[in-house]
């Protein structure tokens, strides 16, 4: 009887032994770049809200590279706007600034939380009070459109989903942080939907400034 226990104890980890010799281990960022592959880029399209506004002709372009030295996170994602960094209703993420779960080709990033600093992450839109001017309402609106600087609203929450396949890549993001021009909490809430692309580079547009920041 004993020796049929001690039997049976040795099958069942023999049978262990071999279960996890045999599962794939995980291999990081392999999942999703090749080897020989040193990032991948995709140029996004994003339609969305912010405030009150519905948006859509939004671009950016999402990079994905392998993880940082000492990273967490599996991979590292950027997120800027295209085809100037700073256009309207677009946005920027880094998920070295996020708490990341991959799960096959579907990704989900939730910005950390913090008191001591601010994260570095934000999204772009133009507040409607710099649309407020003076004389006929067209009229003023083109004219503020013309001269008006989005302003840039760091994200104090939000969350990115991704699903990255080889040639395209589509999600959801929202972001939520404190407008100063309109003294307001703002959501911003868009869809993605990209193609991978090939040795894009955004500008930064001269024009624009970040608001209350003072820089050009």
């Amino acid at each position: 009887m004993v020796m049929k226990r001690v039997t049976r104890f040795f099958i069942i980890v023999l049978l262990m032994i071999g279960a996890a010799g045999f599962s794939p281990a995980p291999s990081g960022a392999q999942m999703l770049l090749d080897e020989t592959e040193i990032s991948k880029q995709y140029l996004l399209q994003i339609s969305g809200t912010v405030m009150n506004e519905t948006f859509s002709g939004a671009q950016a372009l999402l990079t994905l590279m392998p993880p940082a030295p000492g990273s967490i996170n599996p991979y590292q994602i950027v997120i800027e706007g295209f085809p100037q960094k700073n256009s309207r209703n677009s946005f920027f993420w880094r998920s070295e600034d996020s708490e990341m779960m991959a799960v096959a080709n579907d990704i989900t990033c939730d910005i950390k939380r913090t008191f001591i600093k601010e994260v570095p992450m934000y999204f772009i839109f133009l507040s409607p009070e710099l649309l407020r001017h003076p004389g006929a309402a067209f009229e003023g609106e083109k004219f503020a459109l013309k001269v008006a600087l989005p302003t840039f609203i760091t994200a104090r929450a939000g969350r990115l989903k991704l699903r990255i396949n080889s040639d395209t890549v589509s999600g959801t993001v929202w972001m939520k942080g404190y407008d100063p021009v309109e003294k307001a909490f703002v959501l911003y809430s868009a869809r993605l939907y990209g193609r991978k692309s090939f040795n894009l580079k955004p500008n930064q547009e001269k024009r624009l400034t970040e608001a209350g920041s003072g820089k050009q």
